[in-house]
């Protein structure tokens, strides 16, 4: 066999990996989100002082948001539900349960958007709450959802123990931020 009909399948070769390798790669667009949010978080039957069970709703207001995908949204707007979560006045590490949330988006001049999660509240420690979870509809399906949300239960002098004697403290102001992606 002679030298060139030996060389000859390596240049091929190395030629096609050269190919291979100048072949050019297609852009994703970053698919990433961050929003602040605020509002009214509900409990019901209402925090007392003794752990018990509560339906927790969290109804947040229109915040700003950084948007780091090609959709042009601003602001959010998070509204979220637990059942079961237990909490009390005076007791820290309780409040971990399963949910629900909708995002409004509002996306520049194309009005309005909507995503569902299924999120979880990982830990609660005094009146911050840390959840996760993951998108299930709308814009950023399949993305990892994250927040951080503090709840003033305890603000003002004894509003958690004086509200005892009528029934718990049914609602107080929530902020915090959240991230998708």
């Amino acid at each position: 066999m002679s030298a060139l009909s030996k060389t000859l399948p390596i240049l091929a070769a190395l030629g096609m990996s050269s190919l291979v390798l100048a072949t050019p790669q297609t852009a994703h667009a970053a698919t990433s989100i961050s929003c602040d949010a605020a509002g009214q978080t509900h409990f019901s039957p209402g925090v007392q002082m003794l752990p018990q069970s509560e339906q927790v709703t969290y109804q947040g207001g229109n915040r700003s948001c950084v948007d780091h995908s090609d959709l042009g949204l601003t602001s959010a707007r998070i509204s979220a539900s637990f059942a079961d979560v237990e909490l009390s006045c005076v007791a820290s590490n309780f409040g971990t349960g399963t949910g629900t949330a909708s995002i409004q988006w509002t996306a520049g001049g194309a009005g309005t958007l909507t995503s569902k999660v299924d999120i979880a509240i990982d830990e609660t420690v005094l009146n911050k709450a840390r959840v996760s979870g993951v998108v299930t509809d709308g814009p950023f399906r399949g993305q990892r959802f994250t927040g951080e949300f503090e709840t003033s239960l305890l603000k003002g002098a004894g509003k958690c123990t004086a509200g005892a004697m009528f029934g718990g403290v049914k609602s107080a102001a929530f902020s915090g931020h959240f991230s998708i992606g």
